[in-house]
C-alpha cells in the first residue's frame, strides 16, 4: 500500500496533465455539407422539361429538356407582340409564384400593359398573355406569339403547330375560335389570338399550351 501511494504521488503530475489534455481536446468536426446549388427563380422544371424566361421582359429563352443543354429554341426564343404595333419594349416586374408557376407584369412603349403567366405541369407549359389598353383610342387587337425554331419542320395552322426538330418534337396549341388568318399580315408560323376591339382600359387574354413530346418507346 505504501508503495502504491508513493507511485501515485510520483505519477500524479503526469496523470493530471493527461486528464486535462483529454478534457480540453476539441470534439471531432463533422465534414461540412456541400451547399445546394441555387435554383434559378426564372426557371420552371419538371421531371423532363425546363422553361426559362428573361425576367427583364418575360420572353422565353429556353424551352427544352430538363438538363438545360437541349433547347428547342434558337437565339430569338419565344416573343409576344400585337399585330400592327411596334415590338414591345417592356419595363416591369418578374415574380415567382410557386415551383410550377411564374408571372411577368409590365407596360410597353405602345401603352399596353402586359401580364405573362407560365405554369408547368409534366411536359406541358400553360401560357396566358393578358393585355390591357392604356391608349386613348380604341383599336383592333390581335396578340401573337412567335417562336424561333431553327431546323424545324412545322405543320398545322395558327391554332395547332406540330413541330419536329433534331432536339425534340413539340405541339403548340392556341385557344382560339378561328385558326385562319390572312398570310400577308403576319408570319404563318406564329400562333395568334382571335381579334378583339379594345376600348381604352379594356383587356383581353390569349391562352396557349406548349407541349414537349417524349420520345416514343420502341
Amino acid at each position: 500500500m505504501a508503495c502504491m501511494r508513493s507511485c501515485l504521488r510520483r505519477d500524479w503530475p503526469w496523470l493530471l496533465t493527461a486528464i486535462l489534455s483529454l478534457s480540453c481536446a476539441a470534439p471531432p468536426v463533422a465534414p461540412a455539407a456541400k451547399p445546394k446549388p441555387k435554383s434559378d427563380p426564372a426557371t420552371l422544371q419538371s421531371l423532363h422539361v425546363r422553361l426559362t424566361v428573361n425576367p427583364a421582359d418575360g420572353s422565353v429563352v429556353y424551352f427544352g429538356w430538363y438538363d438545360g443543354r437541349r433547347n428547342l429554341l434558337g437565339a430569338g426564343g419565344i416573343v409576344a407582340a400585337l399585330v400592327g404595333m411596334e415590338p414591345p419594349e417592356l419595363r416591369g416586374e418578374f415574380k415567382r409564384i410557386s415551383d410550377a408557376e411564374m408571372v411577368y407584369e409590365g407596360i410597353d412603349q405602345n401603352q399596353i400593359a402586359w401580364v405573362k403567366r407560365f405554369h408547368l405541369e409534366n411536359q406541358t407549359v400553360s401560357v396566358t398573355y393578358r393585355i390591357t389598353s392604356r391608349r386613348e383610342e380604341p383599336f383592333d387587337a390581335i396578340i401573337y406569339s412567335l417562336a424561333d425554331l431553327p431546323d424545324a419542320t412545322i405543320t398545322g395552322d395558327n391554332r395547332d403547330q406540330y413541330i419536329r426538330t433534331p432536339i425534340a418534337r413539340a405541339h403548340f396549341h392556341a385557344v382560339i375560335d378561328n385558326p385562319n388568318f390572312p398570310g400577308e399580315q403576319m408570319n404563318p408560323y406564329a400562333l395568334r389570338s382571335d381579334s378583339r376591339r379594345l376600348e381604352p382600359g379594356g383587356s383581353m387574354e390569349f391562352k396557349m399550351t406548349w407541349e414537349l413530346q417524349l420520345p416514343q418507346q420502341p
